[in-house]
């Protein structure tokens, strides 16, 4: 044998000797493989929780023993497609639009859908899912586990039951609360106008009486000093009929009535207030004409009685589709996020009467540095 045929003989040896060797290899692998796969089978059969495979074209190839006793059903008849007879017939059709359509694109999925027991009833699972490849990087289908998460769902049907109850009280309160802001608004108008054309009218009358009654020659010495206090009760009466109700935003409007109430203030304390106005239209619905005097009102009284304010500023001008109204003063302040000790009956008086409106109100203060108000309402 010559050379030549010796060192081919060699290389055919040597690859045939590689061949075998990666033949081996191979098939060590792959029972490898099957032996691991059997063993993961082996150990998810009894794993507590519901386990499924399926193959690339979406059908299960293998369901755990927990599947069984959840369903009732035999590994047969949950299958390929089976498992869909265990579905609750209303969830089915928007399980599948996840199902199928995440196995077609290799992507993870979790869907919630209803799945009949075994003793008939449904029960809410979670079904999530994730591609699996096989040694080579080819897909070979997916797995996932199943869950029931009924007293999950329960629990959260319980709080969202709960957050609408809540919400609708929330909104007859709502209502309550505006029902009874126009019921006081309509009594305190009532009483104003009685106040005002009747009480007002009498103590008037009694005192131009003592009036005369002090002119005539046997007046009693102590007719002026009642004809001086019937005039004193008029006139409160006149100041407490403009308290509950003042006339003069009926008659002119609130441009004049926020004026009329600026001096009222003014004068009957150590309080400089300044009023501008800009462009508010002649026209107002009342309602918001009412709100905004409340609010000034309000805002007024704070500053002279609590604040200790010595100036204040109030702006009514248009502001986008609506009007805005700002009180501004230099008294002592708060803090607004500290908690108060008692709550304020005026703020959240001003709160709901914006409110009612679907307007909005702000107030910025800082202690030592004053306190603004701002409201806007429709217009």
């Amino acid at each position: 044998m010559t050379a030549y045929a010796i060192g081919a003989l060699l290389i055919v040896v040597a690859t045939l000797a590689v061949l075998l060797l990666r033949e081996k290899r191979q098939a060590r692998a792959g029972r490898a493989l099957r032996e691991s796969d059997e063993r993961f089978r082996r150990m998810i059969a009894r794993a507590p929780v519901m386990i499924w495979t399926a193959r690339a074209d979406t059908t299960l190839d293998f369901l755990n023993q927990h599947c069984v006793e959840f369903t009732g059903l035999p590994i047969e008849k949950l299958r390929d497609n089976g498992w869909m007879d265990a579905a609750h017939p209303e969830d089915l059709e928007a399980t599948i639009r996840v199902y199928v359509p995440a196995i077609e694109a290799r992507t993870p999925f979790v869907v919630e859908y209803r799945l009949r027991r075994a003793d008939g009833s449904y029960r809410w699972v979670l079904d999530s899912g994730v591609p699996k490849y096989g040694p080579d990087g080819g897909f070979t289908g997916y797995i996932g586990y199943v869950i029931d998460i009924t007293e999950r769902r329960n629990a959260e049907d319980l709080v969202r039951d709960s957050r609408d109850a809540l919400e609708v009280s929330h909104r007859e309160i709502q209502q309550l609360a505006g029902r009874l802001l126009t019921a006081h608004e309509d009594e305190r108008k009532r009483l104003a106008r009685e106040l005002h054309d009747d009480l007002t009218q009498r103590l008037a009358r009694l005192a131009i009486d003592a009036g005369r009654m002090e002119i005539a020659a046997a007046a009693p010495a102590g007719m002026r000093p009642l004809r001086e206090g019937l005039v004193r009760l008029s006139e409160d009466v006149h100041a407490m009929s403009y308290r509950l109700h003042p006339s003069v935003l009926d008659d002119l409007g609130l441009v004049e009535a926020l004026k009329a109430e600026c001096d009222r203030v003014a004068r009957h304390g150590e309080l400089r207030v300044d009023v501008e106005t800009s462009a508010v239209p002649a026209a107002l619905a009342a309602e918001a004409s009412l709100c905004l005097f409340r609010v000034a009102q309000e805002a007024l009284s704070n500053a002279a009685r609590h604040a200790g304010a010595s100036a204040v500023t109030v702006l009514l001008a248009p502001s986008g589709k609506g009007l805005q109204l700002a009180v501004s003063d230099n008294g002592s302040g708060f803090d607004p996020d500290r908690p108060r000790e008692h709550a304020s009956l005026g703020l959240a008086s001003m709160r709901e009467r914006v409110r009612l409106l679907q307007g909005e109100l702000d107030i910025a203060s800082t202690p030592g540095r004053g306190t603004t108000v701002v409201a806007w309402v429709p217009a």
